[in-house]
């Protein structure tokens, strides 16, 4: 199974929910997301949050919240992460980190503060990303 690399310098915010769109039509149909800074309490930031994304949530004992990944939810997620799927935001209570599933194992997996996601990939995956135009790498930043 390949892995390639995607750079945030390579997708400005809108170009970023077009590989979230190219995931959908991969067969992706769940994901999570890291909520950071406090924990939740009513009437705080992650309240509303947690309304918007209440209707797709599924419970993974193991892994912490998950919610189905469909149109409906990519548009909350639109909403969520206001800069795109790279959004980094430096403040006490962030969300990030969002990661993809596809049957239950990881697709997409995005490092918000390294500015870099994951793709773990099957054959045909990379020839599609290759004909849709989305950048992609062979290596991470870091190495």
């Amino acid at each position: 199974m390949p892995t390639v690399y995607v750079w945030k310098d390579d997708y400005s915010p809108d170009a970023s929910w077009k590989l979230l769109d190219w995931c959908l039509t991969r067969g992706a149909d769940e994901f999570s997301l890291a909520f950071l800074g406090p924990p939740y309490l009513p009437e705080t930031a992650w309240a509303g949050v947690d309304e918007m994304l209440a209707p797709f949530r599924r419970r993974v004992a193991s892994a912490g919240d998950r919610w189905l990944l469909t149109g409906e939810s990519a548009a909350v997620l639109r909403e969520v992460l206001r800069d795109g799927l790279f959004t980094d935001s430096p403040v006490e209570t962030s969300i990030e980190n969002p990661t993809v599933y596809r049957g239950g194992s990881a697709l997409l997996s995005v490092a918000t503060h390294d500015g870099e996601a994951v793709l773990h990939l099957r054959q045909d995956d990379v020839e599609s990303l290759e004909r849709a135009g989305l950048p992609f790498h062979h290596r991470s930043r870091r190495s």
